[in-house]
């Protein structure tokens, strides 16, 4: 945003003449400036603006129309099952059904079919076959998935098909079942298994050496520290398969 300093504005009303029609009165110009968005931080602002001293304004590519970053940012949707509990969708955007109290936040994604497993204890289990449409679908998710090992083997976790950028951290760990209680951390990744930007490299692999007989537990985080929506970032899904 380009600001004029009161020396800069006397030199140019001193070489142009009267700047009545152009210049805004101190009071026109408060006016103007309280109506922009206030925010604390980049999730407070509509997508292509940013937080800058309390206020929203365009941060980069060309400047967007006048009071574009003086909106809310909103979850675009197609039908209701695009947007949480709590929020329908009306004009392509999710929002709150008129529902009690306290309202629901619409800028979230609703949950994918594998929730609640956001503890080990609420754990889904893995059946052999690759579960596919995983979510990050809050801020900080954490997704755990049970498996059992027949066999000793080198067992790989691996998450892939990934859509709309998600970071993850891969951990697996020993797990007694029977009292459901986390043992040793056996294998974990926070990295894709390349860096290129091609979709070979687009998938987060971790091993372990496993017992027969054995359980283990596999915690999936969210580490991108942001909310899905799509003023934020689409909603980050992926698929899982271990072998």
């Amino acid at each position: 945003m380009l600001r004029w300093s009161a020396a800069a504005l006397a030199l140019f009303v001193m070489g142009c003449g009267s700047v009545e029609e152009v210049a805004l009165e101190p009071e026109a110009l408060a006016t103007q400036e309280s109506e922009l968005r206030v925010c604390s931080t980049d999730l407070d602002c509509v997508s292509g603006c940013g937080c800058e001293g309390g206020q929203c304004i365009s941060v980069f590519g060309p400047p967007p129309p006048a009071g574009y970053c003086d909106q809310a940012p909103v979850r675009a949707c197609t039908t209701g099952a695009d947007c949480t509990s709590g929020c329908n969708c009306v004009s392509n955007v999710c929002v709150n059904d008129g529902g009690f109290s306290p309202p629901a936040n619409c800028l979230l994604a609703p949950p994918d079919s594998y929730e609640s497993d956001n503890t080990h204890t609420t754990a889904s289990s893995y059946l052999g076959t690759p579960q596919l449409n995983h979510s990050f679908h809050r801020q900080n998710d954490v997704d755990w998935v049970l498996v059992a090992t027949p066999i000793n083997q080198v067992m790989t976790v691996e998450t892939y098909n990934l859509r709309n950028g998600p970071w993850m951290r891969i951990d697996i760990y020993a797990y007694n079942y029977a009292t459901r209680t986390l043992g040793t951390l056996v294998g974990s990744t926070s990295s894709t298994v390349c860096s290129q930007i091609t979709p070979s490299c687009f998938v987060y692999r971790a091993t372990a050496n496993v017992v027969a007989n054995g359980v283990y537990a596999v915690k999936l985080t969210d580490t991108r520290n942001r909310p899905s929506g799509s003023d934020y970032t689409p909603t980050a899904k992926y698929d899982l398969k271990m072998y």
